[in-house]
């Protein structure tokens, strides 16, 4: 009976004895397969995930420039904690290689982002509510500024000219108008866009003849996508002829509007 209970004891699996030394694992990932899980976890993720795990992971979040070539702030609502912060350190992390940013923006936050990121290419700005001043006076900063996006807060007056003027250069273009109570106007001037190539127009009224001058005033248009109404007069050959010229083409339909008046010139309020 003896033997069989220190055979027993001695079949028991031991324990393996405690290491000296603890592996820093986090530490000892190479740059290059971090740099990829933070790419691929985003801005916002970074910031309050991966970068709170450990010091060498901080280090790289805060560190690397290429992690903050894109910074995409689009899930961070505006007013919410901490956001304007988050915007700071995202673009100051990007040490001046920023090149594409999403998000919210006031006042102070856009004029930071213009002044930290020079080489902006793609710039969409959503639930702005930054004065107008402020805005036309950012857009124009971004020497190499090619792709916009403007989604304004309801109040915010955006108007389409005033964009085109300031950043003649862009190759595609979103607006968010809100549309006006009243009607557009058939003396929108719009100025030479020479190279865009795609342009949206959300929530706005606008003319046939509001159309023709802006088929008229971007020579290489080839996708148009306008909501909202077009009103006053039914589109004529000429329109329908430019229109068939773009390879994407979306319009609301037709308004013929019971109180338009042409011969009444009024603001197009947005545009």
């Amino acid at each position: 009976m003896a033997s069989t209970g220190l055979y027993r004891r001695l079949a028991q699996p031991t324990s393996p004895e405690p290491s000296s030394e603890t592996r820093d694992w986090a530490a000892e990932l190479p740059r290059d397969v971090l740099l990829d899980v933070f790419l691929r976890l985003g801005c916002r993720d970074i910031m309050r995930g991966a970068e709170l795990a450990c010091a060498p992971w901080r280090r790289v979040a805060v560190g690397e420039p290429e992690l903050w070539r894109t910074v995409d702030m689009a899930t961070v609502r505006l007013w919410s904690p901490g956001w304007r912060q988050m915007v700071r350190a995202a673009v100051d992390r990007g040490a001046g290689q920023c090149v594409a940013f999403a998000g919210p923006v006031d006042d102070d936050a856009l004029l930071y982002l213009v002044e930290r990121a020079p080489c902006l290419k793609s710039l969409h700005l959503l639930d702005v509510s930054a004065s107008s001043e402020a805005l036309y006076e950012a857009i124009k900063a971004p020497t190499f500024l090619e792709d916009l996006e403007i989604s304004p807060s309801y109040f915010s007056t955006i108007k389409f000219e005033s964009v085109c003027q300031a950043c003649p250069r862009l190759k595609a273009l979103r607006l968010r108008l809100h549309m006006p109570f009243g009607f557009g106007s058939d003396k929108l001037e719009v100025p030479m866009m020479w190279e865009l190539h795609s342009l949206q127009l959300v929530d706005c009224e606008l003319t046939a003849h509001g159309l023709k001058n802006i088929l008229d005033s971007c020579p290489l248009l080839e996708s148009l996508h306008i909501t909202g109404h077009l009103i006053g007069c039914e589109m004529d050959e000429e329109i329908r002829g430019k229109c068939a010229r773009l390879k994407k083409l979306s319009l609301p339909d037709y308004d013929p509007g019971e109180d338009y008046d042409p011969n009444e010139e009024s603001d197009l309020y947005g545009m």
